[in-house]
């Protein structure tokens, strides 16, 4: 349904503004807990003295570290982009016409949403899959491995899908059958509701 299709009349129209800086702090916030319990988790499994083994390897050890930290980052978030925007496409009237990408400018994080409402509960279910693979499947190979600077590679990626987080958390505040359009313009999301 694209957004001329929902009549003022037969709506209620609930818009919510945040500024990207309280959308960051409201996501670390969010987050902040998991990120404690992870490292006590990757502690209890791998030795806290494997936290510093990398800092004291040999430079080009540690650079190639760094280096494999960046693209896993990109790989892991870039791959959770793409099935996020299928998923949207698979929901959206427009199909992938619909769909757009964009850097929000305040906190240069690439962000995939849509240019029309789809309902409440399909976005959340977008959402879910994109934070399962931009934020937990990176700790679980984190874990796996058993390097810490794969902790914080982990880490990264949740504070990219940090604001995804917080907008699924939003989202349980609807009934299913609403509507929702997120980042139109520099409104944090538009919720349509029948009457």
């Amino acid at each position: 349904m694209f957004t001329e299709k929902f009549d003022k009349d037969a709506y209620n129209i609930t818009e919510k503004f945040m500024s990207a800086k309280k959308s960051n702090l409201l996501s670390m916030a969010i987050l902040l807990p998991f990120y404690i319990i992870g490292v006590a988790v990757y502690v209890l499994k791998w030795d806290y003295v494997n936290i510093f083994a990398t800092l004291f390897e040999y430079y080009y050890t540690f650079l190639l570290e760094l280096l494999i930290l960046a693209l896993g980052v990109f790989a892991f978030i870039a791959v959770a982009m793409i099935i996020k925007s299928v998923l949207f496409s698979v929901f959206a009237e427009g199909k992938f016409s619909s769909v757009r990408f964009k850097i929000i400018n305040e906190t240069q994080k690439p962000y995939c949403c849509l240019k029309e409402p789809i309902k409440v509960r399909q976005y959340q279910l977008c959402l879910a899959v994109y934070i399962l693979i931009a934020a937990v499947a990176p700790y679980i190979a984190a874990l796996l491995i058993g390097d810490f600077i794969y902790i914080i590679a982990s880490f990264l990626c949740a504070f990219f899908a940090g604001s995804d987080i917080l907008f699924f958390i939003i989202l349980f505040n609807w009934k299913s059958g609403a509507y929702v359009i997120d980042f139109d313009g520099v409104m944090l999301y538009r919720v349509y509701e029948k009457i």
